[in-house]
């Protein structure tokens, strides 16, 4: 899937057919996945972060939203 690779294949094996993997395409797949869930996740911790620290200048005590799964923001 590499340009590289797809070029080196063009010149040794001209007639060759390029053929790409469900493998692969799936792997690059869950990869992009993750990398967007680490970053909502990262977000969700910033933002809880930010919410505890305006309870303590506050005051008050901090309690996270549960949501009606029984889940909060950063689990």
């Amino acid at each position: 899937m590499a340009n590289s690779m797809k070029t080196i294949a063009k010149k040794c094996f001209p007639k060759a057919i390029q053929v790409t993997d469900r493998f692969h395409v799936q792997k690059l797949a869950l990869e992009a996945l993750q990398d967007i869930r680490i970053k909502h996740r990262w977000n969700a911790i910033d933002l809880e972060n930010e919410e505890i620290k305006k309870a303590r200048l506050t005051g008050q005590t901090y309690n996270s939203k549960l949501f009606s799964n029984g889940d909060c923001r950063i689990f």
